[in-house]
């Protein structure tokens, strides 16, 4: 069967069907700017319909994309959008966390260092740089400390909409090849410290993120790199397994302290190809 909504004919939709739905106010963040989408519940009349993704077909119209969990979902209903909340704040961090790396970046390599794209979900971010040569060790371990160091010390976040001029002024940093509108939303973290064009959710201070631990570093393309890296309880778990790794080692490679380590792995490793050529050798004579 079908009703009439605005005059169009809309038919009812019965558990196990995929829908896209229209509302007249949304609380569903639409997947944009790097941040990945909501998800979450909708709930009316005898019915249930769980969120998957939310997308913007057309700017300013956000279109989520659910399937009907139980009963018949009927067009023109009073419903209650619900948003999967510790999923939206994990993602925050996320969000956040990639800003901080921004800036990170920026402190330690220097202003040449722009955003070429990103992608955060909940715990995970990726950042794509301008940057000619891969990071040694040394400075990976700087940015993190510079990104941890902001996050301890709890910078609020502050979001503000101004003209893209007065923006720009400011010196609020913008996704490359991105076009805007005359007025932007700004959003910063300790002043100067990070202040970029954002229309993303974010964490209200930067202590909500927890940690943040650098995974990989790589090329993505000429002229171009990308780091990964964990926060909140993510960050945390990733550290608790390393530790848990190196506690393994230390006590097969029958060392008092994870210091000692790499020595001990390096005289292994000599012994070993020692043993090799020995065996090699007597192969041959044989």
């Amino acid at each position: 069967r079908a009703i009439l909504v605005d005059g169009v004919s809309v038919p009812a939709a019965s558990a196990g069907q995929k829908v896209e739905i229209v509302l007249d106010e949304t609380p569903f963040y639409a997947e944009a700017g790097g941040q990945a989408a909501d998800t979450g519940v909708i709930t009316g009349n005898g019915f249930t319909i769980d969120l998957s993704d939310v997308q913007q077909p057309v700017k300013g119209l956000s279109v989520p994309r659910a399937v009907v969990r139980e009963g018949e979902a009927v067009a023109g209903t009073p419903v209650i959008a619900q948003v999967d909340v510790q999923r939206r704040q994990d993602g925050e961090k996320a969000h956040s966390g990639t800003h901080i790396i921004h800036a990170a970046l920026h402190q330690v390599l220097g202003k040449e260092a722009t955003q070429r794209g990103s992608f955060n979900k909940e715990g995970y971010l990726r950042f794509d740089f301008a940057w000619s040569e891969g990071l040694s060790d040394a400075a990976k371990q700087e940015v993190e400390e510079v990104a941890n160091t902001a996050i301890r010390d709890n910078f609020q976040t502050i979001t503000r909409e101004m003209p893209l001029d007065e923006a720009k002024k400011l010196g609020a940093m913008s996704l490359f090849g991105e076009k805007y509108g005359d007025t932007v939303r700004v959003v910063e973290m300790g002043g100067d410290f990070s202040r970029e064009l954002c229309g993303g959710t974010h964490v209200g201070s930067t202590a909500q993120i927890g940690s943040l631990t650098l995974l990989t570093e790589q090329s993505v393309g000429s002229g171009n790199r990308r780091v990964e890296a964990l926060v909140g309880l993510d960050s945390f778990n990733h550290l608790a397994a390393e530790r848990t790794l190196v506690n393994q080692l230390t006590g097969l490679m029958k060392v008092q302290s994870s210091t000692e380590l790499p020595e001990k792995i390096n005289q292994t490793l000599s012994k070993l190809k020692e043993a090799e050529k020995e065996l090699a050798k007597l192969r041959k004579e044989k």
